[in-house]
């Protein structure tokens, strides 16, 4: 017999009763509902968020005194579940969201139209005009499957979910600071956080756990952990906790704890003024990696870590004597499209679109949206980048490395031709505080020297700035 998970020693002092259960209809969510996994997904996620610390027991979520509400969505995942979900309730500070386009297959999976409005809608009309802040996890699909060496599946940018400028997309790092091998890339990505430790594949991140001996309701079904060293004072006996959580779905609530953090003590911040804080204020994890690059001034990002591994220390320094952007209302824009011809090189040279930028009256970048079509049949043979104009210095972002698809969800299935890039959204983050006015370039080439061959057809641009 279970229990409901907000009556769990350690999330019922900070769950509110503003819950929906999309299955029944009602306030409050079940942990025995139908689908159980997804419960235990949803009651991990919130311990490492607001688990409540001192009160001798369990552990302490990031956030050890906020509040939280849940929705249920993907036990019933239909438009309007996702539109309430993501904007019924105007005062919530931050949305933190642990899921999104499945995993594995290495194709481009474009939200659904609602899901765009949903956010445009959150960040411009909630907590009073300040927006709530969105948190996404980056995606668990960059795993390998007997893939020529360097070549990847999913990328976080192919999620549409992942690379909307109004998201905070996380990617996962080791105890070590290194890349998880499940943690997709992007030059969406806007943070990382940790998901588990080096050289194990069954310790992850402790957290709650759903009540019950089955492990339909939850991760531990008992037995206790001996790989852990006092598994007595976690109850894992109990089954109320876990130590095996992991993935993005684990950074990602690391990063809604710190915005909750940063939130109670500055109220007032708008979601421009956190993204930027968190960028900010990142820690440059794993400084080896060659994706590592100097964006402007005592600012570096990757396509691996985004600006870094978030810092909750670091994060409210810089808080304290930051001032405002504003909010959705004073964000400018700048956007440019075309119709071309542009035939994509074999030869292993980059095809160039140039495309020139003046007059748009931004001065500091926050994001950029490209939106591409191609002709060719099989985008996965594509290498696409961004390079920046001249000033204040050249730098160059891959967007989309060549890869391979397959035609199952997590790679289940045999290879095959990527689908099509008919309007297919890019997001990018790493020219944070560049003047947008100048010649941008997108760089393109195929790298099968073969058949078949293609064309990029269009673009669009838009830049996000003040």
């Amino acid at each position: 017999m279970t229990v409901p998970f907000w009556e769990h020693e350690d999330l019922q002092p900070n769950a509110t009763s503003s819950s929906v259960n999309f299955l029944h209809g009602t306030n409050g969510l079940a942990s025995n509902d139908p689908g159980g996994n997804l419960a235990n997904h949803g009651t991990s996620v919130a311990g490492i968020i607001s688990a409540r610390g001192g009160n001798s027991m369990g552990i302490t979520g990031v956030a050890p005194c906020s509040e939280f509400l849940v929705y249920n969505y993907l036990s019933k995942s239909t438009d309007s579940h996702m539109t309430r979900s993501l904007t019924e309730n105007k005062s919530v500070f931050v949305s933190n969201n642990s899921w999104g386009s499945e995993d594995g297959s290495g194709n481009y999976q474009r939200a659904p139209n609602s899901f765009y409005t949903a956010i445009e809608s959150g960040i411009a009309n909630n907590r009073d005009g300040k927006g709530t802040i969105y948190v996404w996890a980056a995606g668990n699909g960059a795993g390998t499957l007997g893939e020529p060496v360097g070549t990847e599946v999913d990328n976080s940018n192919y999620d549409g979910y992942t690379n909307h400028y109004g998201v905070i997309s996380v990617a996962g790092a080791l105890n070590t600071g290194v890349r998880a091998a499940f943690s997709e890339k992007g030059a969406n990505l806007w943070l990382t956080a940790y998901t588990g430790k080096d050289g194990s594949n069954d310790t992850g991140i402790t957290t709650t756990d759903n009540l019950g001996a089955n492990s339909e309701w939850g991760y531990n079904p008992g037995g206790g952990n001996s790989s852990y060293p006092d598994t007595s004072s976690f109850n894992y006996t109990n089954h109320k906790y876990t130590s095996t959580f992991n993935g993005t779905s684990a950074a990602a609530p690391m990063v809604t704890g710190v915005v909750s953090l940063l939130l109670e003590k500055y109220p007032n911040f708008t979601w421009r003024d956190v993204k930027k804080i968190l960028a900010l204020s990142a820690k440059k994890t794993d400084p080896s990696d060659t994706s590592w690059v100097t964006t402007s001034p005592g600012v570096d990002f990757s396509t691996v870590y985004g600006f870094g591994t978030v810092d909750a220390e670091k994060t409210l320094q810089t808080a304290a004597s930051w001032t405002t952007v504003g909010g959705s209302a004073s964000l400018k824009t700048w956007s440019a499209e075309g119709t071309i011809s542009l035939a994509i090189d074999q030869s292993g040279s980059f095809s160039t679109q140039s495309i020139p930028v003046s007059s748009s009256g931004i001065t500091k970048i926050e994001s950029i949206k490209l939106v591409l079509t191609s002709d060719h049949l099989n985008p996965g043979e594509i290498r696409i980048q961004i390079q920046s104009p001249t000033s204040p210095v050249v730098r160059t972002l891959e967007i989309h490395e060549p890869h391979l698809c397959y035609s199952g969800e997590k790679k289940t299935l045999p290879t095959k031709d990527c689908l099509a890039m008919t309007d297919q959204i890019f997001g990018i983050s790493g020219y944070l505080d560049f003047p947008a006015d100048g010649t941008w370039k997108i760089l393109i080439k195929d790298e099968n020297n073969g058949t078949p061959t293609g064309n990029l057809i269009y673009y669009k641009i838009i830049f996000y700035g003040s």
